[in-house]
């Protein structure tokens, strides 16, 4: 019998027991956590003292009274000590029978290592284990010791992932329609969540949307950050939250002289994390945070947003070359919520990773920018669809053109890992080229080689009727972005053609971002501003950075390499970077909760197995399709037909079955009862020449592969 099976058919005699039993069933996910603790618990176990550590409301004490019943069907005898009671006495009375000492809140404990080393460890078996939780772990003066070091096993516990989020609301009984924006809200933290499925069931009427209550962000943030010492701290939690991550010199332009002191609490508070950019608050925290701020003083939220801004403005106009990028990385952040950026709105959209994604930048998704090298013009003429005109404008301006390169992402909240500092520090090795830019920047000297680019020749026929540039001025066009593929929307993908996966979209989302931060750091910096241009063959996927950079169609377009290129403009004569920028921020640039679509539907994967079923059933009856919850979900997002966008998707997931040796046969199964129109499940097995048994094997495989492609975004 399985341990989780055991555990549930535990008998209840109490109301402890109740309560127990209630635990476990919202308990979910963390199994390499409970690896690691069943390791600790093997008799050759190199490590006796397992540190859980996390901050409030992630779930530590849930962990570890999860622990608690594993050391028990075990076998073993538990201790359990808690820490904000004063009564680590009690685990004096551990005995013999290899027993388990679980410690909970042994930050509290006064002189910690003392006690343990002094009192607790000697008078335990050599076969006892012990499990200390903290808000930060408090085994500082032994990790430094060799000896010590070997025998401590430290276990940092993160939110809990976008599928195990949902799947909690689940279980807390929320309607799938209204998950999303709850663990875009609460990052992943238990806490936050039980928090806001218990708001949503004392408010939310059949139908309505979500969205945090003020007495809800009022108690997440109680709960999370605590009582702060000062008004000072709490401005400098406040900038932490509203910054994609936060350095000393970004607070000195908050707090001013209190800059280093405010940045040291933030460093030991254990909400926060270490990167190798900066601070980083976790998602719970950051979104309540600055969205209780922006509820509670809207006008000190506004200044907040503007001094940050502005900092980095001026940050970025006395950066010396590549050097302004990570200040553009930040300033994209800020203005998310503009829609400037494909990033963001690419990672809320994975069906899979840490809730807390959205605070992550471009640089953390694997891309990094790149100076072109001469010998890789060969690869740039391949990824383009015009490569003529490509090599014209390398071979004049060299330095317009960017290369973007493929490695592995590290993640922004991921300790320990030490990645470059900005997406330009030079790496030991160049990564694969997967997609470039060139921002061009032409003069009036420049007029009769436009005249060899039809785009070009557009744009500078615009300017000469719309605005001429005066003497000194100068027009800016981002003329190429190639980018890696991340698969046409549903709706326009024809049968067959690969979907893209999470890592892929969020890599082509930020080769279009930096691209993005390019011109916005060539439109700051510039001291006679005057055109900025961007060409492309697909508005659509500009959408939020046409409007956030204020730049209407011309009219024009220009065909180039068989493709249709529409033309966009800004003069920014008539509004300057400066006053542009201020403008932004009239905007309500904080709405409560980080907004994802709010007709998406998140299903767990039970549910969504179990959607795709009956979709399939329902394939020969179209109209039977209007009510699946799967039109609510990111497979037809957008699609201007649903139905139909849902049927291709599910044609394209099957054919794709047929292109793979080892599920050709699901295939043909899958093909033959759903989509060919047997009758019955007998009638297709007949159809096959396939025994009932064999047909059925082979159906249940193919639908699980068929969910598992359709879950994971795969072709």
């Amino acid at each position: 019998m399985s341990a989780v099976r055991s555990l549930s058919s535990l008998p209840i005699r109490s109301v402890a027991d109740r309560l127990r039993a209630s635990q476990r069933q919202t308990f979910l996910g963390r199994q390499p956590e409970m690896a690691a603790f069943h390791e600790l618990l093997r008799p050759d176990s190199p490590h006796a003292l397992l540190v859980v550590e996390g901050p409030a409301g992630i779930g530590k004490t849930a962990l570890l009274a999860r622990f608690a019943d594993e050391a028990r069907t075990a076998g073993r005898t538990v201790l359990r000590v808690d820490g904000r009671d004063g009564d680590e006495e009690r685990a004096d009375a551990a005995g013999p029978g290899a027993p388990v000492v679980l410690i909970d809140d042994a930050d509290r404990i006064p002189a910690l290592e003392a006690w343990l080393c002094d009192r607790l460890l000697p008078r335990l078996p050599m076969d006892a284990r012990v499990v200390l939780a903290a808000r930060r772990s408090p085994i500082t003066r032994w990790s430094a010791d060799p000896g010590w070091s070997q025998a401590i096993r430290p276990l940092p516990l993160g939110p809990l992932s976008r599928p195990d989020s949902g799947s909690l609301l689940h279980r807390f009984g929320v309607a799938p329609h209204l998950r999303q924006a709850m663990v875009a809200f609460s990052g992943g933290n238990p806490s936050a969540l039980a928090l806001a499925a218990r708001t949503a069931q004392a408010t939310i009427r059949d139908g309505a949307g979500w969205s945090p209550t003020p007495e809800l962000l009022d108690r997440v943030v109680e709960s999370l950050a605590g009582p702060l010492p000062s008004a000072t701290h709490r401005l400098a939690l406040r900038a932490a939250a509203h910054s994609v991550v936060i350095t000393e010199d970004l607070l000195r332009a908050v707090v001013g002289d209190e800059a280093s002191a405010m940045f040291e609490w933030l460093r030991t508070q254990s909400f926060m994390h270490a990167s190798p950019f900066g601070l980083v608050p976790n998602g719970a925290i950051r979104h309540s945070v600055d969205a209780h701020f922006a509820h509670r003083d809207p006008d000190g939220h506004r200044a907040l947003h503007d001094r940050i801004r502005d900092y980095l403005y001026e940050r970025a106009r006395v950066a010396a070359g590549d050097a302004i990028m990570p200040a553009m990385v930040m300033l994209g952040y800020l203005h998310r919520r503009f829609g400037a950026t494909a990033f963001y709105d690419a990672i809320l959209g994975m069906p899979s990773g840490a809730p807390d994604d959205a605070a992550a930048m471009p640089t953390t998704s694997g891309v990094y920018e790149d100076a072109v090298d001469p010998s890789e013009l060969p690869a740039l003429l391949a990824l383009s669809d015009e490569p003529e005109l490509v090599e014209f404008w390398f071979a004049r301006q060299p330095s317009a053109f960017r290369a973007y390169r493929r490695e592995e992402p590290i993640p922004l909240l991921d300790t320990a890992r030490v990645g470059p500092l900005h997406p330009l520090e030079p790496r030991a090795a160049r990564g694969e080229l997967i997609g470039f830019s060139a921002l061009l920047r032409l003069g009036a000297e420049d007029a009769a080689e436009c005249e060899r680019d039809p785009v070009l020749a557009a744009a500078w026929a615009y300017t000469h009727t719309a605005a001429p540039l005066a003497a000194g001025e100068e027009l800016d066009v981002l003329r190429f972005v190639a980018r890696p593929s991340a698969g046409a929307p549903a709706a326009e993908r024809p049968a067959g053609e690969r979907l893209a996966g999470p890592m892929e979209r969020r890599r082509a989302a930020a080769v279009q971002d930096l691209a993005v931060y390019r011109v916005l750091g060539r439109i700051v910096r510039r001291d006679r501003p005057g055109w900025t241009f961007l060409a492309t063959d697909a508005p659509s996927r500009w959408i939020g950075a046409l409007r956030y950079f204020d730049m209407p169609g011309t009219g024009l377009t220009a065909t180039t390499g068989g493709r249709e290129r529409h033309l966009f403009a800004h003069d920014w004569r008539a509004a300057p970077p400066a006053q542009w920028l201020a403008g932004n921020s009239v905007r309500p640039v904080a709405e409560l909760p980080p907004r994802p679509d709010p007709g998406l539907t998140v299903l767990t994967r039970a549910e969504f197995d179990a959607e795709v079923r009956s979709a399939l059933r329902a394939w020969r009856r179209p109209e039977r399709l209007t009510e699946s919850p799967l039109l609510r979900t990111g497979l037809v997002r957008d699609a201007a037909d649903p139905v139909e966008a849902l049927r291709r998707t599910l044609a394209s997931a099957v054919e794709a079955l047929g292109r793979q040796t080892r599920t050709v046969k699901q295939h043909r199964v899958l093909t033959t009862t759903f989509l060919s129109g047997a009758p019955t499940q007998e009638a297709a097995a007949r159809r096959l020449g396939l025994p009932f048994s064999t047909y059925r094997r082979h159906l249940t495989l193919g639908l699980s592969a068929l969910c598992d492609r359709l879950w994971l975004g795969e072709d």
